[in-house]
């Protein structure tokens, strides 16, 4: 027989995300019908705040290897509108999504990680 000797011996412990890193402005991009469609920038509206991951070495060397610039990486709580048709505005410059990745941590949070590349209009 266990004999609780403490309220906190009966605790789960969970993180709860924080994201407070900065926020960013959410855009879509709207192609056009033609033969060569064009690109169009169409604001949601949407301020998405995030948390800043950092690039390891090795998404470094095979992002190189396809000779894509990969600029950054961040993490929000879990968007599925967000999708490769995505660009994203913090501060002054912009970015397209290169690469999502959904799921739910270790506490059961639903979170996002989106890779970065510079965007190019």
């Amino acid at each position: 027989m266990r004999i609780m000797q403490s309220a906190n011996d009966t605790i789960f412990k969970t993180k709860i995300p924080v994201y407070n890193d900065g926020t960013f402005r959410l855009f879509k991009i709207k192609q056009g019908d033609e033969k060569y469609p064009t690109e169009e920038l169409v604001d949601t509206g949407k301020d998405v705040d995030f948390e800043e991951l950092s690039l390891t070495d090795k998404l470094r060397f095979e992002a190189e290897q396809r000779e894509i610039k990969i600029t950054g990486k961040i993490r929000i709580a879990q968007s599925k509108e967000i999708n490769s048709l995505s660009v994203i505005k913090i501060a002054d410059e912009f970015y397209s999504v290169y690469n999502v990745y959904h799921f739910i941590n270790e506490d059961g949070y639903k979170q996002s990680d989106i890779t970065l590349q510079k965007y190019k209009k």
